[in-house]
């Protein structure tokens, strides 16, 4: 048999690198381990019809099952993608795996109708397991770990066991998914930082802590690589690609200092910098200062609220007190940290949540995002909500795309007056560089230059979203974080163009705190021809700042037969909008980027 492995696309920008995704990747090389014939396709950088794509490589290798996955976020990525390939072959086999089913398995089955197995957990046991049982034609419930359909009815065999040696794992499938393609782009984000070339390495897997808002489909139970075996991985990707940064993905990888003493000791040799997760309770001064020491660029943190009795109530097992002694300590080290507050946890009120900002704006120097809490299929907030009848149709809500859901003690209108109130805080930029030049580069992007304020040098940052807030940069000779919205170094270009296009009925879609910052910057954006669209039902009926602007439901396109679309964002989440545009709205016309106005 012939099997076809597919990557979802993640980004429709050419330039741009992207998260490589190493769990379809080892499941792949696990497969390929085990001497079947197997082929790979990546769907980033692909020209053409994705569904001509699937159709051209299902026939041209004459593919008998097809395997795909990806989280719940990757919903419509990946149905897709199964939709594709039934079109082109009837009687092709459909696997899927990820975080996406692992979650919750016969909801997803069900959502993505065209499924024929669905593997739940670590997919790199299974999925060879699954592949001997069809290829001997063996009842399907002798493997462990997946769901399928048994007599019309969906049904989950027993548990498969989670992988406990993860040494013996081969590496990621790096070459059958065009890594090298990935590593060579121009990133965005905290990727951007040190000139990218980054690769995501997997030291550990999964979390103990079960806190209430995550979930890890990898299990329970922790597990770490020797240092032997990373390295060994990381070596094998010198020799082959030009890295030369990467990012340590295990979420407890200071938690043995030793460990950590070691892993600096070869990074260091090495000259690689690198990117690392920190839970704030194992931060000690050694453990910053080694970090910093063996080329740490960032440290990503945990944060989540400033206020006890959420923390308690989210199962985190901090205090704000450690938050703040932790940042506190970095900041000191000097060792630049990212870390976010996430508002709507059981236990937030609109006198927990006002705290939390409080908090925030007295320590502008730690960079702090704001967000809210997405309740995420398998997480204990989805449990809760299910129960509770918030969430009312599994099947419908990962459809929707797990849309904003209230399971706060907050009523819905305080909770919507917060989302109004987070929004509106990201209105200016915390530092302000010299010398700015702006230059559009295509797909909504950005290049901007301009002199670092700490040590007077000049810096270029490529592919940035003009109007995105929490848009942290770094000079790459001092490595000073910063805050900056290239918005605010724009002429009136924007606003010519917008007022050429007075013709036309114009939607913006999603409502996010960008678009605040849009309207400051184009104010006929505030015109009667302009609609503010966005999926949430917390952001539905309510108004815009202190415009009298209301944002509507997605249907708005179709009543008032809206012609354009400017997106007012540039992350991977815009796919499932322009996809959403593209099937439901032909009214629609043209769909832009925000910062296309800037042509």
């Amino acid at each position: 048999m012939n099997y076809l492995f597919v990557m979802p696309s993640s980004t429709k920008i050419k330039q741009q690198a992207y998260v490589f995704p190493i769990g379809i990747a080892y499941v792949s090389a696990s497969l390929k381990a085990s001497g079947r014939k197997v082929f790979t396709l990546n769907l980033n950088y692909k020209e053409g019809s994705i569904s001509e794509i699937i159709s051209d490589t299902i026939w041209n290798n004459q593919i008998d099952v097809i395997a795909v996955g990806g989280l719940t976020a990757q919903y419509w990525a990946v149905k897709e993608i199964i939709d594709c390939a039934k079109a082109a072959k009837p009687d092709l086999i459909v696997w899927v795996g990820g975080g996406l089913i692992t979650s919750d398995p016969i909801a997803a089955m069900e959502a993505l109708e065209n499924a024929d197995c669905g593997m739940i957990g670590e997919g790199e046991i299974t999925i060879c397991k699954l592949a001997e049982a069809v290829e001997q034609n063996l009842d399907l419930e002798t493997v462990k770990g997946i769901v399928y359909k048994r007599k019309k009815e969906w049904f989950i065999t027993e548990k498969q066991e989670e992988i406990q040696d993860l040494d013996h794992l081969p590496y990621p499938d790096y070459e059958g998914f065009e890594f090298g393609e990935v590593v060579k782009k121009e990133p965005t984000d905290m990727f951007a930082i040190a000139g990218g070339h980054f690769a995501c390495i997997s030291f550990g897997r999964s979390c103990p802590f079960q806190c209430t808002f995550c979930f890890h489909p990898s299990g329970t139970k922790y597990r770490k690589r020797s240092l032997d075996s990373a390295f060994a991985e990381i070596d094998w990707l010198l020799e082959r690609y030009d890295i030369r940064n990467i990012y340590v993905t295990d979420e407890l990888f200071s938690q043995d200092i030793d460990y950590v003493r070691e892993f600096c000791k070869r990074i260091k040799q090495r000259k690689l910098g690198f990117m690392v997760q920190l839970r704030v309770d194992f931060i000690t001064e050694e453990l910053v200062r080694l970090l910093k020491e063996s080329g740490c660029i960032s440290a990503l943190l945990g944060l989540e609220s400033a206020n006890n009795a959420v923390l308690k109530s989210m199962r985190k097992h901090i205090t704000i007190e450690q938050i703040e002694s932790a940042l506190q300590l970095l900041y000191q080290v000097g060792l630049n940290a990212q870390g976010t507050f996430i508002f709507g946890d059981l236990a937030e009120t609109k006198e927990t949540a006002l705290q939390t900002i409080q908090w925030w704006k007295e320590h502008p120097q730690y960079l702090i995002k704001l967000a809210f809490i997405t309740v995420y299929p398998g997480s204990y907030l989805y449990q809760v909500a299910c129960k509770q009848g918030i969430i009312k149709d599994k099947v419908q809500f990962i459809k929707d795309g797990c849309p904003y859901i209230n399971v706060s003690k907050m009523t819905d209108k305080e909770y919507r007056e917060l989302t109004e109130l987070v929004d509106s805080l990201y209105s200016e930029s915390s530092d302000y560089l010299e010398e700015v030049k702006i230059e559009y580069t295509g797909f909504g992007k950005v290049s901007f230059s301009g002199r670092c304020p700490e040590c007077k040098k000049s810096n270029t940052w490529k592919n940035q979203d003009p109007f995105r807030p929490e848009n942290y940069i770094y000079c790459k000779y001092c490595n000073r974080a910063m805050n900056i919205i290239p918005a605010d170094y724009l002429d009136n270009r924007a606003e010519r163009k917008l007022q050429s296009m007075k013709e036309h009925k114009i939607a913006v879609w999603p409502v996010k705190n960008s678009v605040q910052i849009m309207t400051q910057v184009i104010p006929s954006l505030l015109k009667e021809n302009i609609y503010f669209i966005d999926s949430s039902k917390f952001k539905q009926g309510t108004t815009l700042g202190e415009t009298k602007k209301y944002v509507h439901a997605p249907e708005m396109i179709d009543q008032e037969k809206i012609d354009t679309v400017i997106l007012s964002i540039t992350t991977p989440t815009v796919l499932e909008i322009i996809d959403e545009i593209t099937k439901k709205y032909p009214s629609v016309k043209q769909i832009l980027y925000a910062g296309d106005l800037l042509q």
